[in-house]
């Protein structure tokens, strides 16, 4: 058998797609990617990072998210049961996921009767290379009355990990049309989405999170704007300052998008919500048909960093990640 040298520049780069291998573990330059039953586990020089759930979910989602200071991100909430300080609502909010409120009449956000399922069909391939990993999976969205598939998507995610600690997650998810018309109708439950810890919360019981945007709003009135990112940040529970930063792009769909930005933590990048967020626009202003054999393309990026967004320089990091 001839024996093939690699290139070096190769030595940095491990990939494998279904077609390609069976293995459910790779390592590379820090990171290591373990399928564990339905779900993949990224860990980073040894620590979970997160990990990405398919199985058996309405929807998938990450939980949970370590965040710059070790500690979770996330409410662990339903995840977790029991937990001091931790609110019940809204069960639907599984630490960092993606849904949509209408998609041609069906909710494909909350968990609830009639709700409609996005069904992971199959891995496209991980890649480490340098300090970054990416993930690339696919998903049917389905109609629970018949059974039958009404959209596609293809999600790919690159988690890359800072010599400081700071997490960043790109997000690009096209929604396709393959079985006809999709009409994703105008609603303040969407899309790209977190819930953040308690103590990020503007109010409750441990709340001491606050929230900025990129044109200056601060707090409540964040709340239904359009913004280039936002960014919530405070305490952990021992008192580190970190923040969450969910970052829009210029190439993704209607940016920069409106934001479904609460006190209670939940905040969400939402291009299709025009028509209830802003006082007096047409109910259906958000409505978007994706006609059969066409795509609609969303991009983002959540970014975990130590300190208030201004100490992070949130604003550079932005401003850096457009131009890469």
């Amino acid at each position: 058998m001839k024996k093939v040298i690699l290139p070096a520049l190769l030595l940095s780069l491990y990939f494998f797609t279904p077609a390609s291998a069976s293995a459910q573990q790779i390592k590379g330059n820090g990171w290591t990617v373990t399928q564990q039953g339905g779900a993949w586990r990224f860990a980073y020089q040894g620590k979970l990072v997160t990990s990405y759930h398919v199985k058996s979910v309405l929807r998938p989602y990450f939980y949970p998210l370590i965040g710059p200071t070790g500690k979770g991100v996330t409410r662990k909430f339903p995840m977790k049961e029991g937990i001091a300080n931790e609110s019940t609502d809204h069960p639907h909010h599984r630490g960092l996921w993606f849904g949509l409120g209408k998609v041609n009449g069906i909710d494909f956000w909350h968990e609830k009767e009639g709700a409609g399922k996005i069904v992971f069909t199959g891995l496209k391939g991980i890649q480490i290379k340098n300090q970054s990993v990416t993930l690339k999976t696919g998903d049917d969205w389905i109609d629970p009355s018949s059974g039958l598939k009404i959209m596609e998507d293809r999600r790919e995610f690159t988690l890359h990990k800072d010599p400081a600690g700071n997490l960043s997650i790109d997000a690009t998810i096209t929604l396709m049309a393959t079985t006809g018309d999709v009409k994703i109708e105008d609603d303040k439950e969407g899309a790209f989405a977190i819930r953040t810890t308690p103590s990020l919360r503007l109010k409750g019981p441990v709340a001491k999170g606050h929230i900025l945007t990129s044109e200056g709003l601060k707090d409540a009135d964040a709340w239904g704007k359009r913004a280039k990112w936002v960014d919530y940040y405070g305490p952990d529970s021992t008192g580190s300052i970190y923040g969450i930063a969910i970052f829009d792009h210029p190439t993704s769909f209607r940016h920069p998008t409106w934001w479904h930005a609460r006190d209670y933590g939940l905040f969400t990048a939402n291009p299709f919500g025009q028509g209830h967020f802003e006082k007096g626009a047409d109910p259906h202003a958000g409505d978007h048909t994706i006609k059969n054999g066409e795509s609609l393309v969303l991009k983002y990026r959540i970014l975990l960093h130590h300190g208030t967004p201004q100490e992070a320089k949130v604003s550079e990091s932005y401003a850096n990640w457009i131009t890469q």
